[in-house]
């Protein structure tokens, strides 16, 4: 995408697995300059498979866009260097661990030091402060202690977590919308952004949430289908699932005349009753539904207006017209993994996907530019790197 709304905005991130550089790759596909700081052994995401060809596939799909410099964090060299960048930089995000940032000498205090104007993002498990600001934390406990996995599950087979690591990427969205929030405001000036991976899980469950704020009870677990409006679930076809939600009366209507079920319709008139005597209606369509195939009842009940889809793989779902006409599949070539197929940008500006020009680095890819950048002569980086304390290609 050309002329980029961050362009010229550098973000150093100092990140690790999903949560920041989810917000560092989200912040590159709008323009921005971000370079991601790794130790010597790199991201952990990097040990993270499946592989191709020697590269983690599950680091390309969060890091595209970026520079990649490799130092070991206790040389003095590089103290410098990470110094010079803070300098220069307009935005510095990380999620290491409680007081991990402090102890390389890039807490916030001393940032602000080198950077008075710098905007500071700290992404963390429960919170940069309180009773847990020290606890660790990963996606699964979020969703235990956030009430997801209470929620999520059919009734009958007790709960179940979320397929995705779902905190992750919510924070780092969450974070890349607080970094250009604050990167519009005018004047410019230094902000610190905090947010809470669980924080993010909690957040999302607001609908949910508002059940129990209203009824003073644990919500019951339904499984696929809606806890507000029915029938709005997975029903089974002659030859498999498919979906189907019905958000209102006039919906309704419209699908009993389309499965000519008058009966269906005058019974369950209001969504009301449709609620009340869900296990009653889901039987009586059940059985309908399983007389055709998943292709008759999308034709049929997308025809008469209502929003119906198939469920798919993951393999279809990128194959999708649709999903393909966005550009959901992203390819690219890599120098060391070579063709390598990734996920796109949900975001569009001016009718132009948002993505960085560049594919994920490799580990140090772009130190001895970035070093040279920072000051370092070319024989003291080629020394760094000999002896370990930097890491290039």
């Amino acid at each position: 995408m050309s002329d980029q709304p961050l362009n010229g905005i550098v973000v150093i991130e100092l990140g690790n697995l999903i949560a920041a550089p989810y917000a560092g790759m989200l912040l590159a596909d709008l323009g921005a300059r971000v370079v991601k700081v790794e130790p010597t052994t790199g991201d952990l995401g990097r040990r993270f498979g499946p592989y191709q060809k020697g590269e983690s596939a599950f680091f390309m799909t969060i890091n595209r866009g970026k520079e990649s410099v490799a130092l070991d964090p206790k040389d003095w060299i590089a103290k410098r260097v990470l110094d010079n960048l803070i300098r220069k930089a307009d935005v510095v995000i990380h999620n290491l661990r409680f007081g991990a940032m402090e102890r390389l000498g890039l807490g916030e205090e001393r940032c602000r030091e080198l950077n008075a104007q710098l905007i500071y993002a700290v992404i963390s498990a429960f919170g940069a402060t309180g009773p847990y600001a020290k606890r660790p934390g990963i996606d699964i406990v979020f969703q235990g202690e956030s009430g997801m996995i209470s929620l999520t599950g059919e009734p009958k087979d007790g709960p179940r977590k979320t397929a995705t690591t779902i905190g992750d990427y919510v924070a780092g969205t969450n974070t890349a919308l607080a970094v250009t929030a604050a990167l519009a405001e005018q004047p410019r000036r230094g902000r610190r952004i905090d947010v809470s991976l669980r924080d993010g899980v909690m957040a999302v469950q607001s609908g949910w949430n508002a059940i129990a704020f209203t009824s003073h009870s644990q919500p019951e677990r339904t499984g696929t289908a809606s806890p507000y409006l029915a029938p709005n679930q997975v029903f089974q076809a002659a030859n498999g699932p498919f979906t189907l939600a019905i958000v209102s009366d006039r919906h309704f209507e419209l699908l009993c005349d389309a499965l000519e079920r008058p009966d269906l319709a005058r019974h369950f008139a209001t969504n009301e009753v449709r609620m009340a005597e869900l296990d009653s209606l889901v039987r009586k369509l059940s059985r309908v539904f399983k007389t055709e195939s998943v292709e008759y009842w999308i034709e049929l009940l997308d025809g008469a207006g209502l929003p119906v889809g198939r469920v798919l793989t993951i393999a279809e779902a990128f194959d999708d017209p649709q999903a393909r006409h966005n550009e959901m599949l992203v390819e690219f070539e890599h120098p060391v993994a070579g063709h390598v197929q990734t996920t796109g940008s949900p975001i569009r500006i001016d009718s132009e996907q948002a993505r960085a020009g560049s594919t994920p680095p490799v580990l140090g890819e772009h130190t001895r530019r970035v070093l040279h950048e920072m000051g370092v002569d070319d024989q003291t980086i080629e020394t760094m790197i000999r002896e370990g304390r930097a890491v290039a290609p």
